[in-house]
Order: structure tokens, then sequence, then C-alpha cells
């Protein structure tokens, strides 16, 4: 936030302006927190006990039905983020500078989805 208030003071911006980087910060982890919230209900096995019915198929891997969470977390973030860095982060004369900071976020979600395929 001190990081965002001290480079729009710096870059001239005005008041509206800069009160959008200074929130930027606080209004992602927002996002963090409802996505991961979202991405909670997503988790999930099918219902019913495989040892006592017989037509329950095959067990799921608990891993694909955390990595399923997971994707879902991962594609409502970079959406969030979008909208977030076009609403907050947007400077009139700039033109379309607020897509270099998505891009930005969009890579550290890249390396994080990369992290959990190759680990």
């Amino acid at each position: 936030m001190i990081l965002g208030g001290a480079m729009a003071e710096h870059a001239g911006l005005d008041f509206s302006t800069k009160s959008g980087f200074i929130l930027f910060p606080l209004v992602v982890h927002s996002l963090d927190l409802a996505v991961s919230t979202i991405g909670v209900f997503f988790v999930k096995t099918k219902p019913g006990l495989p040892q006592y019915q017989r037509d329950y198929g095959e067990l799921e891997d608990p891993l694909d039905i955390l990595k399923r969470g997971y994707y879902v977390s991962l594609v409502l973030a970079l959406l969030g983020l979008f909208y977030i860095c076009k609403n907050f982060l947007d400077v009139p004369h700039l033109g379309y500078a607020y897509l270099n900071f998505f891009f930005c976020s969009a890579i550290g979600v890249v390396v994080s989805f990369l992290f959990v395929k190759i680990t």
C-alpha cells in the first residue's frame, strides 16, 4: 500500500487514481480469500461409502479432487485479477498500462500452476 501510494505520488496522479494504487493490495488479498473459499466447495468426492455400495464405481484419486478445486481457484483468480487491475490501476493518459500489471500478476499465477504440475 505504501509502495503504491509512493509510486502514484511520484507519477503525479490525481487523488482518485492514487487511491486505486493504494487500495490495490488490499483488494487483491480480499480476492484471494473469496477465490479460496469458492475453490473449497469444488473439493468433494462422490457421495456414499464405497465399501457398502456395490455400484459405487471406481475410487477417485484424492490428488485429482484437490486439483479440481485448485484449477477452479486459478481461473477465478485470473478473472478477478483482470477486473481489479482494470478498475483500480487504469490510468487514463497511459492507455492500456493496467495490462502490464495484470500480466505480472498472471505470470505469478502461471508459475504457481507450473509448480503444482511439475511436483
